[in-house]
């Protein structure tokens, strides 16, 4: 993988691989601890620190380990007792002879302030800051692949127990006596991800009125005859890379205003399916979803201070990060072959609920191949 540094000696990125999911590409090395990384037209460069070192030089992809406490000694020779983390990072830069650094538009401020009191020359990379991580190789396809059955697992575990819940008095559910609540099931899909060595956060299951909120989590008792959305978005503990997965279901039968607006939902994301491929805008595949729902008489806007149709993006890219290039929204780009991305749109309206669907495509020359295997059902 070649970069371009833009007239810059190296680049520069400095922080913790497991939540930096731009250091993890680089350097395909997770550590919890920050690191000084550095990339130059030849070589790339770790600075470890002893814990992790030895693990590094076995596992990170980089040309070179150096000891982070080797420099903090030489420092401390030359009367330093406790340098500052700016002044190891300088005296890296001094022994590698780098002055002219490229560094990412997130870059703490007060170390890039530091660092220019200290002469280091320093410009704002590209966002995204690694473009080519929008193009999966197979090895990354593989990893998405395992997470996205990660992510099935968990929405079988909880359509299971959705299957068997009691309906009770003014529509509660319950299990095995006890009332459901948005809590225990998203408990029942977090096991389920663990035993697949997959983590989730914010995982959404939204009941009625709390799923016009895209992003509501939800909590409280779930009932029946109401829209529950549930949004599964686990990260492998393995490979770092992202699954996501979104259903709509109604414990017993749904009320036809409900059927309706699921059907039209599913008929738009087929829509933006057998748009996908490469060279396809993003934005004319949002903007044709949307005026299909508005043909259909699903008006977007705001009512009674809350937004109601569709008023989030179609789709976005999927990997490392669980929202990265490319978009399918307004004014989008053109897709292009190697692309990962979502299709999720999604209805809702205080009153009725809402409905969002999403499945994970590939992005081919002639079309798109879908990734997500889980059925669509509305009634459970």
């Amino acid at each position: 993988m070649a970069i371009d540094l833009g007239g810059a000696d190296a680049l520069l990125l400095v922080g913790d691989s497991e939540r930096s999911a731009d250091l993890y590409y680089a350097t395909r090395f997770r550590a919890p601890g920050s690191f000084i990384f550095l990339w130059t037209s030849r070589a790339k460069i770790a600075v470890m620190s002893d814990l992790e070192l030895d693990r590094a030089k076995a596992q990170a992809q980089v040309d070179q380990v150096l000891s982070h406490s080797a420099f903090v000694e030489g420092l401390r020779h030359q009367g330093q007792e406790h340098p500052a983390p700016h002044q190891v990072l300088l005296a890296v830069l001094g022994e590698l002879g780098l002055r002219r650094l490229l560094v990412p538009a997130e870059f703490p401020f007060s170390l890039a302030d530091q660092l220019r009191q200290a002469g280091v020359e320093l410009q704002a990379g590209p966002t995204p800051l690694f473009p080519q991580r929008q193009f999966k190789t197979p090895e990354e396809l593989q990893a998405i692949r395992r997470s996205l059955h990660a992510a099935e697992q968990g929405m079988e575990a909880a359509i299971a127990v959705l299957r068997q819940a009691r309906i009770g008095a003014d529509q509660v559910l319950y299990s095995e006596d006890l009332v459901l609540t948005a809590q225990r099931l998203r408990q029942v899909i977090h096991h389920r991800l663990l035993d697949e060595d997959c983590s989730a956060q914010r995982t959404i299951v939204a009941c009625g009125e709390q799923g016009c909120d895209p992003h509501q989590e939800g909590s409280g008792p779930l009932r029946a005859g109401q829209t529950l959305i549930l949004d599964i978005f686990p990260q492998s503990l393995v490979s770092g890379y992202f699954g996501d997965i979104t259903r709509t279901v109604v414990k017993g039968l749904a009320p036809e205003p409900v059927r309706r607006l699921y059907e039209t939902v599913h008929q738009g994301q087929q829509l933006a399916l057998a748009q996908i491929c490469a060279g396809a805008e993003g934005g004319q595949i949002h903007q044709a979803v949307q005026d299909y729902f508005t043909a259909e008489g699903y008006i977007t806007g705001e009512k009674e201070g809350h937004l109601q149709g569709f008023f989030h993006s179609t789709g976005h890219g999927l990997g490392l990060d669980i929202h990265e290039s490319p978009r399918i929204g307004p004014r989008a780009p053109a897709l292009q072959a190697g692309q990962v991305v979502t299709v999720e749109p999604g209805l809702y309206y205080r009153g009725r609920g809402g409905v969002r669907l999403e499945d994970v495509v590939l992005v081919k020359e002639d079309g798109c191949e879908l990734l997500t295997t889980y059925p669509k059902f509305l009634e459970v």
